[in-house]
């Protein structure tokens, strides 16, 4: 295991961790929000075992990184830690190109480094894997649109919103979850400068994977996820519905999808293959 602390644009530092062979296809696997890298450690740690060479990183806040005491949201992280960790990860693995795989947040964040840079999204990666990750769909139902409004107000003016058993084991900025409230809310990807995530992504022609969990109704239901994962627009699209009816081991939830030991054996070796194939592709 090696260790490579960076430091984003903006001057907070964060830990960037590879494990695996030194020539291996190279992947990248970031966590979502109230989370950190420690969720991605099964997945990385199966891939690095396939062969390939995993860099686990985590945001601004998360992990092994330093507290921070200012708020941030998706688009701060996509723009100053996921761009920071990607240029350090070119220049310890000499250019070549990578598959970037996000979770939940993570995902998202991937979507908009994309879609904000989609030259160097076209030439750097070798493909994206977006696990549970969706920014319009949420809201989708009466009962659904209600509680995201009652969790949008219990936020309120909170900066931070803390851990518990029932969101994840670290604290989140309150700006970020403001933020995927009002995405899901407006149904509408749409930055905070008027960017338009989806028509910027029609323009990044990579390689995607995206897969769903048939019990994750509430963070990331299904048609959300294939949503985010169509608005790419290469021919190389793929979406995956984990269930039992599709001849998966269970059906999956939010976390399980990325955390679990039926993941593991039935989710991981899918996302292994795909990898492979991508990155023998890119070479």
């Amino acid at each position: 295991m090696r260790r490579v602390d960076v430091t984003t644009g903006d001057g907070h530092s964060i830990v960037l961790t590879r494990i695996g062979p030194a020539r291996g296809a190279v992947v990248v696997v970031t966590h979502g929000t109230f989370s950190s890298a420690s969720s991605c450690q099964r997945l990385g740690r199966f891939l690095a075992a396939q062969g390939f060479g995993v860099w686990l990183f985590d945001w601004r806040g998360h992990g092994l990184n330093q507290s921070v005491s200012h708020d941030y949201d998706l688009e701060t992280v996509a723009e100053q830690d996921v761009d920071s960790a990607l240029q350090e990860i070119l220049r310890q693995e000499q250019g070549r190109p990578m598959v970037f795989i996000g979770h939940s947040g993570g995902g998202i964040a991937a979507a908009i480094w994309a879609g904000r840079q989609p030259e160097r999204a076209q030439a750097h990666l070798a493909g994206l894997v977006l696990l549970a990750a969706q920014t319009t769909h949420a809201a989708a139902t009466f009962s659904a649109r209600i509680a995201i409004h009652g969790y949008r107000a219990w936020i309120g003016r909170r900066q931070w919103l803390t851990a518990s058993s029932m969101v994840g084991p670290e604290r989140e900025s309150a700006r970020l979850m403001r933020q995927w409230c009002h995405w899901n809310l407006c149904r509408s990807f749409v930055g905070k400068d008027g960017m338009d995530y989806p028509s910027s992504l029609a323009q990044v022609r990579i390689p995607v994977l995206a897969l769903a969990g048939s019990a994750d109704r509430v963070i990331a239901p299904w048609r959300g996820c294939e949503a985010l994962a169509r608005a790419f627009g290469g021919p190389d699209v793929e979406f995956l519905l984990c269930s039992k009816a599709a001849g998966f081991a269970e059906d999956y939830s939010h976390s399980r999808l990325l955390m679990s030991g039926n993941a593991q054996s039935d989710v991981f070796p899918w996302i292994a293959q795909w990898i492979r194939l991508r990155s023998a592709l890119a070479q």
